[in-house]
């Protein structure tokens, strides 16, 4: 008889009516989420080392070795700590923990990581930004520079990176000198042809705020120094008059984008830091997830034994390995292993069924009870006939 035709026959007679099993993810079990930690306090004591890392050997190391206590995530330290080798330690240790869950770890640890540097960051242009201070801004572009192929790598942190473009363009060209009655006459009407000639501060791509995002202080410079406007000028009014053009029309609507691309850059990576430090301390929920999946992981032959009727009926369940996406019959909705117990619970149309199971005979065995929704409760007997078919894992 077909899996098909099996699985039907024990749904309508166990459950005592047709339905259609959830084909939504297996889920482990939740541990007690402590309290977040203070991660300004992070940022406070470890800003100097953050904004020395540049890679991400760098960052894991810094990680498993300074991150890692405070923040209570000792175990996930352990397990990404570059100094174990190319493989994971937990990984070869037959705990039956993948690579690939440990690289999971290994991406979770890196993000906390570049995004409390991007935190650090983007905080530091913003202050600087609005105290109007010129060298922490200086200091803090020169930190991107060196920290560019690690942070922005691939494209990640758009925000941040836009924000340092612009920062650097502040930087590159320094603030024109006070106005004064130095100032000649012919000023003004550079000014004002420049203004003709640009008229969009921003939002179109030739604005002036496209080109500092696209082309940088060079690209500013050459439209400020070469355009029709400064034609007739001598070399020194150019510098004169284009430096008091930028600092006067210019630099303040580069400030307030860089400072909004920044502010949005510093919320992006406090959600990014929790995120991830949420997912690195369920560490220990999820080796115990993956370790009870991989026990269950294979085909079965399932008893039933329905006490309404009084009748058994059989079926093959198949379990699929940790990490798997794919499933032939039915699976489901969420799987709890807490040592040898096993809680399955089956989501239907206009029901539920909860499975209380226990294993032995090494493993090799399932026993237990199940009640359902409509009524229907008995026992469940389980052999396994093949094992965990490992190829199908990620």
């Amino acid at each position: 008889m077909s899996r098909r035709r099996v699985a039907g026959a024990w749904l309508s007679l166990v459950i005592a009516g047709p339905f259609f099993f959830s084909t939504a993810a297996v889920a482990g079990p939740m541990s007690s989420e402590s309290a977040v930690p203070d991660f300004q306090a992070i940022l406070r004591t470890e800003g100097a080392r953050l904004a020395s890392i540049t890679s991400e050997t760098e960052a894991l190391t810094f990680f498993s070795t300074t991150l890692a206590p405070p923040l209570a995530l000792k175990e996930s330290g352990a397990v990404v700590a570059p100094s174990q080798g190319a493989r994971s330690p937990i990984a070869r240790s037959g705990s039956g923990i993948s690579e690939e869950v440990v690289e999971e770890i290994k991406g979770a640890a890196l993000q906390l990581t570049a995004d409390l540097a991007s935190w650090r960051l983007a905080r530091v242009m913003v202050g600087a930004a609005e105290a109007g201070e010129a060298e922490p801004l200086r200091v803090a572009v020169q930190q991107a520079d060196r920290q560019e192929p690690w942070l922005f790598a691939r494209g990640a942190r758009s925000s941040l990176r836009r924000a340092w473009r612009l920062s650097d363009v502040l930087v590159a060209i320094p603030p024109a000198p006070e106005a004064g009655t130095d100032v000649p006459s012919s000023y003004g009407e550079y000014a004002a042809r420049m203004d003709r000639a640009y008229a969009r501060l921003v939002e179109t791509e030739d604005s002036w705020l496209s080109v500092a995002e696209r082309e940088g202080a060079t690209g500013i410079r050459r439209r400020l120094l070469e355009s029709e406007a400064a034609g007739s000028l001598s070399g020194s009014d150019r510098e004169t008059f284009a430096s008091r053009y930028f600092s006067a029309r210019l630099r303040p609507v580069v400030t307030a984008h860089m400072v909004a691309l920044a502010l949005r850059a510093e919320a992006d990576a406090e959600l990014a830091v929790t995120g991830a430090w949420t997912l690195l301390h369920r560490w220990k929920d999820r080796l115990q997830e993956v370790k009870g999946l991989a026990r269950l992981c294979g085909t079965w032959q399932w008893t039933v034994h329905n006490h309404q009727n009084h009748q058994d009926h059989k079926m093959m369940l198949s379990f699929p390995p940790p990490g798997a996406t794919e499933a032939a019959g039915p699976r489901p909705s969420k799987v709890v292993i807490l040592g040898d117990t096993v809680y399955l619970r089956w989501e239907f149309q206009g029901g539920v069924q909860e499975d209380s199971l226990l294993f032995g005979s090494g493993g090799q065995r399932l026993e237990g009870t199940f009640v359902n929704s409509a009524g229907a409760w008995g026992s469940i007997t389980g052999k396994r006939t093949a094992p965990c078919q490992k190829e199908r894992m990620k």
